[in-house]
């Protein structure tokens, strides 16, 4: 879909309508809603139609997954709404109310209430990251068409930005180019973790660690979501927010092609050399990653079965914390997802770092986590008892194990010198 909506030279979008049967609304009487007109002193007064972003977030259009693609690609549009007819390019917005073309360059205060700008960035992975958000939260009759409603925007990246080849540069929905940041993704807080149901002739689930997996709303959130109380004010402040990731600890990538052959992934490596400054003087640990290419004995697990397509094979660290939720976290039947506290193991425990897990299943008291990559933030653990210096926090999944393979529980930051301190091993990772 990405060449037949890129290359039209005009898109007709009905947005007007609640099914594929409904006329375009305007092309016949009483297609439209009517517009209310009063007489004042003589005077006609009327209600001005909606902007065009306040009147696709009021249509059944702008809640289909299938149909993003149509705003997203397309280099012109018309919207067909039950208030009037709106046409959008690269640098306007017009409509039948108003009088505002210009020969130059347009000041109009309507192209201010764009529908869609994609790519939404010259940054690769935000313009994915704006996608998968505007996607996730959309409705499908199919559930296991959320892939394949993407495809035809993550086929635009990877042509826009030289991605190389969409198929190995995207696979489950997930950007394997930059998949330090990709693997960062949230549930929102509102929607139950519970899995898509599988395409027809499909026996095998989807992966853990992809968005794509699990029903419902996503987002990618800067690192103050593991700061806020109130899981629901976090999802409000943090919308426009892109996880930092300063440095990247995991290189190199494998995964389970659908054939079963293993495969090394082209990740994108641009973190700086991470430079730590301290308030006080003394001896400094950092975190050192386990590199190095993994040897082929060690890519096999002793599951005693061929791997499963879609398996991330990946060296790191893991340690196993004590978590407790967050004390001052308000509990609601709509909330599905909050902050844990995790611990360590000194007494007493130190509060040491914050996850984001879920709240309808049943956690063990405690979990293991697997290291990723660096970040930092201020306030995430226990600052009276643990020194706080610039980018001191790692970015950590917590995991639980299903025979040697692991599947995703959560994600969460920790502090480095916790990290160090726990005696974390060094192993290698199958993550499904």
């Amino acid at each position: 879909m990405d060449l037949v909506y890129g290359l039209s030279y005009l898109t007709v979008i009905a947005a007007g309508g609640t099914t594929a049967r409904d006329p375009l609304p305007g092309c016949r009487p009483q297609t439209r809603t009517q517009q209310h007109i009063e007489v004042v002193q003589g005077l006609n007064l009327y209600a001005a139609p909606p902007r065009l972003k306040e009147a696709l977030a009021l249509s059944a259009w702008d809640t289909r997954c299938w149909t993003y693609q149509e705003c997203a690609l397309s280099r012109r549009r018309i919207y067909f709404t039950e208030h009037q007819v709106y046409f959008e390019c690269q640098f306007d917005v017009l409509c039948e109310d108003v009088i505002a073309e210009s020969k130059c360059d347009s000041t109009n205060f309507l192209k201010y209430s764009r529908a869609e700008n994609f790519p939404q960035s010259l940054d690769p992975f935000a313009s994915y990251m704006m996608a998968v958000k505007q996607c996730a939260r959309r409705n499908l009759t199919v559930e296991s068409d959320i892939v394949d409603a993407l495809t035809g925007v993550t086929n635009a990246l990877a042509k826009a930005f030289g991605l190389g080849d969409p198929d190995r540069a995207f696979r489950y929905g997930m950007m394997l180019t930059d998949l330090h940041h990709a693997l960062l993704w949230q549930h929102n807080p509102h929607t139950p973790r519970t899995r898509r149901s599988l395409p027809d002739g499909c026996s095998l689930p989807w992966p853990s660690w992809t968005w794509a997996t699990w029903r419902g709303a996503v987002d990618y959130m800067e690192e103050h979501r593991y700061l806020v109380t109130h899981p629901e004010d976090a999802w409000l402040v943090d919308y426009f927010g892109k996880p930092s990731v300063v440095e990247m600890f995991v290189d190199p990538w494998y995964i389970v092609d659908h054939s079963g052959v293993i495969l090394q992934l082209d990740v994108r490596r641009d973190s700086r050399r991470v430079v730590l400054i301290r308030e006080t003087e003394g001896e400094l640990s950092t975190y050192s990653s386990p590199g190095g290419i993994i040897d082929p004995t060690e890519i096999t697990p002793d599951i005693h079965r061929a791997l499963d397509p879609g398996t991330l094979i990946f060296r790191t660290t893991s340690s196993h914390f004590a978590i407790a939720r967050r004390r001052g976290e308000e509990s609601h039947p709509s909330i599905h997802h909050g902050l844990f506290d995790i611990l360590s193991a000194s007494s007493p425990p130190t509060w040491v770092a914050t996850a984001v897990l879920p709240l309808d299943v049943a956690l063990p008291t405690s979990l293991e986590f697997i290291v990723l990559s660096r970040t930092g933030i201020l306030g995430a653990y226990d600052e009276e008892r643990i020194e706080y210096y610039q980018e001191c926090l790692l970015y950590v999944m917590a995991v639980s194990q299903n025979g040697n393979l692991m599947e995703r529980v959560g994600l969460g930051v920790i502090h480095e010198a916790a990290w160090i301190a726990s005696g974390a091993e060094e192993r290698i990772v199958f993550l499904r």
